[in-house]
């Protein structure tokens, strides 16, 4: 027998998805109009952005970093952002060696072979795209992974490095323009606290909101239209700047681009949304026969609960019940 040799390599794009889609509808492909295909566009934002409401998909929980400053309680969440799933405070382990630094970069030599599993910088101009590399005699170099940050003075930018590999030289180093910091913070050895997360009422009845400590211990997730705010207490001193909270957030599927880019699901989900859009589109379409409606609503609903049903990570779950008021 004759195969294809190849996995997951059929390139199936927007407009393929709403080919299918308007086809589904049963309706001519020389009735297609311009028109047609901009309802489709927005039909398909629809859709993507109301899944948001249904759960969250695996490919749309990632890790977010963000930055402690003295005195200020309130972070912005980036674009997209829908909910935290996780949050934690980050405290890290400093390294420290010889610093020599030039106008496009720093290089640290340590005493002995030390991991570097953290960066901080903080900048001291509006940042650069950056590279972190690794040496064994400070001549021949390895990268680690390259970064193209976004802040701006006196603001701080923090990563995790992709691999930890022990060596006797660290470097960060500007790929263009100029590196402008006025500290970077090599550390190792990341402590995470969970944070808890508190309701509106129990945010709004504490009696000072602007207390500080070296640790937030809890916030309050305010969830605007845009850009949500975590209010964190207590608010940060000035201990707690070397410090992070990281963030496991749920955000929304990517906007739809142009007809020949694809749409951000997995394979496993194209019958789901090709069914949901085509439900949708029966219904915004004059031309398409009324007759279909109930048909494709009931296989959208279908083909979206085996999708729904599937997205899980298949990972053990253990309950561990507290007996301990009843064995006393």
């Amino acid at each position: 027998m004759a195969f294809s040799n190849t996995v997951s390599q059929t390139v199936f794009n927007t407009r393929r998805v709403i080919d299918n889609a308007i086809r589904r509808c049963k309706l001519p492909a020389q009735q297609i109009t311009a028109e047609h295909i901009d309802i489709a566009n927005d039909q398909l934002y629809l859709f993507l952005s109301d899944l948001a409401n249904q759960g969250a998909p695996l490919w749309c929980i990632e890790k977010q970093i963000y930055p402690l400053y003295e005195g200020v309680g309130d972070i912005t969440m980036t674009d997209g952002t829908v909910d935290i799933l996780n949050s934690n405070f980050r405290t890290l382990q400093r390294v420290e060696g010889t610093n020599v630094d030039t106008s496009t970069a720093r290089t640290v030599s340590f005493t002995t072979e030390i991991f570097v599993a953290n960066v901080g910088i903080r900048w001291s101009a509006a940042a650069v795209p950056i590279v972190f590399e690794r040496s064994d005699d400070g001549a021949i170099w390895y990268e680690i992974q390259s970064e193209t940050p976004s802040a701006s003075a006196g603001e701080w930018t923090w990563y995790d490095l992709e691999s930890s590999v022990a060596a006797s030289y660290f470097r960060v180093r500007a790929t263009s323009g100029t590196l402008g910091f006025s500290e970077i913070y090599l550390a190792n050895t990341p402590t995470e606290i969970p944070l808890a997360r508190m309701n509106r009422d129990d945010y709004t009845t504490l009696p000072n909101k602007a207390f500080q400590n070296n640790r937030p211990l809890q916030y309050w997730f305010d969830r605007q239209v845009n850009n949500p705010i975590m209010h964190m207490w207590p608010v940060p001193n000035n201990a707690a700047t070397v410090c992070q909270i990281v963030v496991w957030r749920q955000r929304y599927i990517m906007d739809v681009g142009t007809m020949t880019q694809e749409i951000e699901v997995p394979q496993r989900w194209l019958e789901a949304i090709v069914s949901g859009l085509a439900a949708k589109m029966a219904l915004e379409i004059v031309e398409a026969d009324p007759s279909m409606i109930p048909i494709l609503d009931q296989k959208a609903a279908i083909a979206l609960n085996i999708a729904q049903m599937e997205e899980r990570d298949n990972s053990p779950m253990m309950i561990a019940p507290n007996i301990s008021p009843y064995t006393r």
